[in-house]
């Protein structure tokens, strides 16, 4: 029996898909308050222009960390931002340095001209979190985060305030 075009088709490109080797995101654990938050990473300028763009929502243990290689002045515009959110600006060591909470979605309506955020102090790296973290936490300036992150080259990015491992989880006992 002869297989139809389309059926055959169909298989080639799922088998295609699935031997395929899924590419390995950058990420890691963000530490703030001793609450733990899967991070996403930002690194290069495309991610970093990209950030947060377009999400419907960002779970309540979830960040993006903005990564880079030196100090400056890094202010975020919320274009394309579907979502508020609290951003931490902190020093190389962890320290945090600026806040901004429940930062609002820049309107479509401004096109290019959003506000700007942050920025205003040298910062090495910044964090977003969803917005009403800082206050469930607590977090403030003069507060350090913790982070130990994951690049997709195999190489890790440790820094900030020590992580603490968590305690292994007793086994109960069989009865």
């Amino acid at each position: 029996m002869v297989e139809p075009f389309g059926a055959s088709m169909i298989s080639l490109l799922l088998s295609l898909l699935l031997s395929a080797t899924p590419g390995v995101a950058d990420g890691g654990i963000v530490v703030a308050k001793g609450q733990r938050f899967l991070a996403e990473l930002a690194r290069t300028p495309r991610e970093q222009q990209l950030g947060l763009m377009h999400r419907q929502s960002l779970a309540k243990d979830r960040c993006m960390f903005f990564l880079y290689e030196k100090d400056g002045n890094h202010a975020i515009w919320m274009k394309n931002c579907l979502i508020a959110l609290d951003v931490v600006w902190i020093k190389e060591d962890g320290t945090v340095v600026e806040t901004s909470e429940r930062t609002p979605p820049c309107s479509p309506l401004l096109g290019d001209d959003c506000p700007t955020y942050g920025g205003t102090v040298p910062a090495r790296d910044f964090v977003e979190f969803p917005a009403g973290t800082l206050q469930r936490l607590g977090l403030r300036k003069g507060d350090r985060l913790g982070w130990n992150l994951e690049l997709s080259d195999g190489s890790r990015v440790v820094g900030g305030a020590p992580i603490q491992d968590r305690p292994a989880r007793r086994k109960k006992p069989v009865s």
